[in-house]
């Protein structure tokens, strides 16, 4: 695998940052965030829930805690390692709940009408264009229950930052990045409710959570943080930017350390969890 790819943490199916190793390292960097947006989803003990684009699982030890032994999940993705790690996880761990998995495509979800109280997706529609979210969103409304809860939580890179770096440095990076699908994708997470309320869910609402991290840094935080870095620099060769601006990445690709080390340093990204209820009628 290219240096690039290494980079871009790439899975079986061609998305980037979505590979488990890289997962698990930023699950941990901002675990206490993410674990207080599950927990405001709203889930409750004793329901049955699908986890949609599931990845290789971060989020179900804390889901099953949320539903009890009366609960159960059903976990799915679209890569068959995500899946197998998946499965391992609940080989190797005491899991507060059943939990099952299997490869699914949230375009197409391979459940009955019906079948959940509610489901929870996260950091999987940046990889939707606009028509293909409506299509996922309405799978979601399909397989849960009326009355149920539908929670999708995105992050909204609008807002992502590396201070001291001159912010439009960023800025300039996503606007020569907006016909890449994912990129756009990761910009709606303060407009899904649109899509919500179009698709016939009541009671929308949305949650934003900011990330903030300073130094001194855990190193879990430092290494979620250089995986990122690394990424942007890679992307960044592909794109037409100012000379000064390519400069600017490459240094950075090359020792993101320097960055990161800066006693100034900041690194703030923000995620919208957005909620609804499927409706009875």
């Amino acid at each position: 695998m290219s240096n690039a790819s290494n980079s871009e943490h790439i899975t079986s199916t061609g998305h980037k940052l979505s590979a488990g190793g890289h997962l698990d390292v930023h699950y941990m960097a901002l675990k206490d965030e993410y674990d207080a947006t599950l927990r405001a989803a709203g889930i409750r003990s004793g329901w049955s829930v699908l986890d949609a684009g599931a990845g290789n699982g971060v989020f179900l030890p804390l889901m099953a805690e949320l539903l009890g032994a009366e609960g159960h999940i059903e976990a799915c993705d679209l890569a068959q390692e995500n899946i197998e790690a998946i499965e391992g996880l609940i080989a190797s761990q005491r899991v507060a709940c059943p939990i099952s998995a299997q490869i699914g495509d949230i375009l197409t979800l391979p459940y009955e009408t019906g079948k959940f109280d509610a489901v929870w997706s996260a950091n999987v529609i940046q990889y939707l264009n606009d028509a293909e979210l409506t299509q996922a969103i309405a799978e979601f409304c399909r397989v849960v229950k009326p009355g149920g809860l539908v929670a999708v939580k995105e992050v909204d890179i609008s807002v992502w930052q590396y201070q001291p770096q001159d912010p439009k440095l960023m800025w300039r990076l996503l606007d020569a990045l907006s016909d890449d699908v994912q990129m756009s994708g990761a910009m709606r997470g303060t407009r899904v409710s649109a899509w919500f309320r179009a698709a016939g869910l009541e009671n929308v609402s949305a949650i934003t959570t900011l990330a903030e991290r300073r130094q001194p840094l855990k190193p879990v935080e430092r290494e979620y943080i250089r995986n990122n870095l690394e990424f942007l620099s890679g992307l960044a060769r592909t794109r037409d930017l100012p000379e000064a601006d390519h400069r600017q990445w490459k240094a950075i690709g090359e020792e993101p350390e320097r960055l990161i080390c800066d006693p100034d340093f900041c690194y703030r990204e923000m995620w919208v969890l957005t909620l609804g209820i499927v409706s009875k009628c």
